[in-house]
Parts: C-alpha cells; structure tokens; sequence
C-alpha cells in the first residue's frame, strides 16, 4: 500500500511538472521572436521557478504559471559565501556547445607531452592572435595543446574571413594560418565544408 502511494505521488508530481513546463512554454512562446524555439526547460533549486533555455547560452527564470520571468544572475548563499548558480549554467551550456565541435574543424598545434587541450577563437588579423601563435612552441612544450576555431571579429564576408576560409579549405592548414598570422599571402580557395561561418556564430553565442 505504501508503495502504491509512492508511485501515484511521483506520477502526480512528473504530471504537474509536465503541465507546469506546457504553461511556460506556451507564455514564453509568445513573447520570443517566431524563430527563437525553446531547446529546455527545468526545475531551478527555488521551487515554483523554472530555467527555461532559449537559443542564449544565459537562462531566464520563468514561475510555474508563466506570468513573470527574471533575466539575471541568480545566487545562492552558502555558509563560506555565495555561489552564482547562474554562472554554473552558463559554463555547463557553454562546455557542452563547445564539446559537439567536430575535432577535423579544428586547426590543432598538439603537444607531445599534452598536459592540457585548449580551444581558442582566433583571428588570424588580431594581434594579440599572432602574439599567442608566435609563442605556440612554448605552450606546446609545456604540454599545451592549441586548438583553433575560426573568429574572424570584423564579421562575415569581410577580408579577415576570406582569409580565414582559405585556411580552413587548405590542403596544409597549420602551415596557411601560420602564414596569415606572419603577414604571409596564401593562395585563397572556398570550400563548401568551410566551418569558418559556424565557428563565427557559435563564439557569437558563448
């Protein structure tokens, strides 16, 4: 009997969960540019306040009815001090966007003695880029592995972009955007399988 009265209670609290989430979504839906979609929505550590994710790697804070919602960090205060929960999301959501790079989009200097992998979004016209690149050795040699995605900051279709492209499409990447970084020319080709356009947006979003 007891378990029976377990089951039927985690059944309700799953189904007004269900209904909770259904109410948000429809709220949220309609004040959200059409092309936004809603990717999750869960319970936060305040009960009656759900995380709704929304394309932002940054979650608003939505109440079960769906009628107000809070845009912000949230806090939580701890006996040594205070924990940005908010923050946490956001470099979970981070890790994980980041983690779904397939690894031939990368541009890799990899260390013998790899210690540590890193991911850097570079531009090969910055010059703090370069100034990194020049030391690659060093790092490689401290057991840092550098691997690249594509920022150009000027935008899409502008000249840093173009550049970075034929990085990317070329047959001897390392050597290219080692070049482009040593104000070297290189010969530019465009390649469908170019990941520099997603590169750009996903280091927009985190």
């Amino acid at each position: 009997m007891l378990k029976k009265t377990k089951l039927s209670l985690l059944l309700l609290f799953f189904m007004n969960l269900e209904s909770d989430q259904e109410l948000i979504k429809s709220k949220i839906a309609s004040i959200l540019p059409s092309d936004v979609t809603i990717e999750k929505i869960e319970q936060s550590s305040i009960d009656g306040l759900f995380k709704v994710f929304y394309g932002d790697i940054q979650p608003i804070y939505v109440t079960a009815n769906g009628s107000h919602f809070i845009y912000g960090d949230m806090f939580q205060i701890n006996k040594d001090g205070i924990t940005n929960i908010t923050e946490i999301d956001i470099n979970k959501k981070r890790a994980q966007v980041l983690s779904q790079i397939p690894k031939r989009e990368l541009i890799s200097f990899v260390s013998k003695n790899e210690k540590f992998s890193v991911l850097v979004f570079t531009d090969v016209d910055c010059g703090y880029c370069r100034k990194l690149h020049s030391q690659i050795e060093d790092y490689n040699k401290l057991g840092i592995s550098i691997n690249y995605l594509a920022f150009p900051r000027s935008g899409l279709g502008t000249e840093s972009f173009s550049k970075m492209v034929g990085a990317w499409c070329s047959k001897n990447k390392r050597d290219s955007i080692s070049k482009l970084k040593n104000d070297e020319n290189i010969e530019i080709n465009f390649c469908d399988s170019q990941p520099v356009s997603n590169h750009f947006v996903i280091g927009q979003k985190i």
